[in-house]
């Protein structure tokens, strides 16, 4: 009888539900629900990281994709617990919705290896994982010599030459607007911007797309990330077409960033993930599968890597560390204005 009764006890404590495990029924302890754009997937990134941790860490990756930042970020905001992990966040667009307080700070284990340019944020809330510095991307075939500065990028002879990439999606167009302004201050980017706009042929949603149109020479010249040249060389080899240039007055550093959701449920294993991502071999994967050098300094470079100046003169800090949303849209208005027949 009393064997019996024990026996009933450890059933009835088996059948208990588990105090501890969070109840939302799209997580459990060995998974991550993790945002991104579309990007993170067409580039090849998730194919060779995502899997690789999910048989390491033994679990599973919820992943939701959206078409760009902008988007993705109003959805998280608007997550509430049920996200873990963003990737994929421009850090033009942190600055300007201040997005800090909705994510948790970690200083990832590799922190001493990675590059402090690229490091905006002391608390760790957002980390980088790849970055590059805006210039000029041209078409070697049909330029010869490119503009030096951006007084001479409004010259005459470069009429309708120039693909833009727009600021409203595009984390590239959006890096490009905040240069605009922390060389020309907000009072003179928009005189700048129209100065600029008898030369530009088209404004394109994507960095992608604009980069087709001056490997093609529908275009000749668009402002960018460099690496991407460099990235091209390690894909076509001589016959790339895109070389690089950076401006007289400096260059602005775009990074890719990801961070951990403030109320994510399994943060231990999100911070597996930020850990795992800035692994050297998986930051090979962000140097030949987004076109960007790797965050973390002891990643081994391509030969074609090793030709980009790696701390250029930088113009970063002339922009105001905290931009607020209502700033931030006044310059995008004003960008569409200046720019809103293309």
């Amino acid at each position: 009888m009393r064997n019996l009764l024990l026996l009933i006890l450890l059933v009835l404590s088996a059948c208990k539900p588990a105090q501890n495990l969070p109840q939302n029924s799209n997580q459990t302890a060995s998974s991550l629900t993790l945002f991104a754009t579309e990007e993170f997937r067409s580039s090849g990134l998730e194919a060779t990281i995502v899997p690789d941790f999910e048989k390491e860490m033994k679990c599973k990756i919820n992943i939701r994709l959206f078409s760009d930042p902008a988007l993705m970020l109003r959805a998280f905001v608007e997550a509430g617990d049920s996200v873990d992990i963003v990737i994929g966040i421009p850090n033009g667009f942190v600055s300007s919705d201040s997005l800090q307080p909705y994510f948790r700070p970690y200083q990832p284990t590799a922190v001493a290896d990675l590059n402090k340019d690229c490091i905006a944020d002391s608390q760790f809330r957002i980390i980088p994982y790849g970055f590059s510095y805006l210039g000029l991307l041209y078409n070697k075939e049909v330029l010869g010599t490119p503009p030096a500065s951006f007084g001479e990028l409004q010259d005459e002879r470069f009429l309708n030459q120039m693909a833009l990439i727009s600021p409203e999606t595009s984390a590239a167009g959006r890096a490009m607007l905040h240069f605009s302004i922390a060389l020309f201050g907000q009072e003179g980017f928009e005189q700048m911007l129209r100065a600029l706009r008898k030369n530009v042929y088209r404004e394109y949603p994507s960095v992608q797309q604009a980069l087709a149109a001056v490997n093609s020479g529908e275009s000749v010249m668009m402002p960018g990330p460099v690496t991407l040249a460099a990235w091209q060389r390690e894909l076509s080899g001589s016959e790339s077409k895109l070389e690089f240039a950076l401006f007289d007055e400096g260059a602005y550093l775009y990074s890719e960033c990801m961070g951990i959701a403030q109320n994510s449920v399994n943060a231990s294993l999100a911070e597996s993930f930020i850990d795992f991502v800035l692994k050297p071999s998986s930051q090979k994967m962000v140097i030949y599968k987004k076109g960007l050098f790797p965050s973390n300094r002891k990643t081994i470079l391509p030969s074609s890597f090793e030709k980009v100046p790696f701390s250029p003169w930088l113009v970063n800090s002339k922009m105001r560390a905290n931009i607020s949303s209502e700033q931030s849209e006044i310059w995008l208005r004003t960008w569409a204005q200046v720019f809103q027949s293309f």
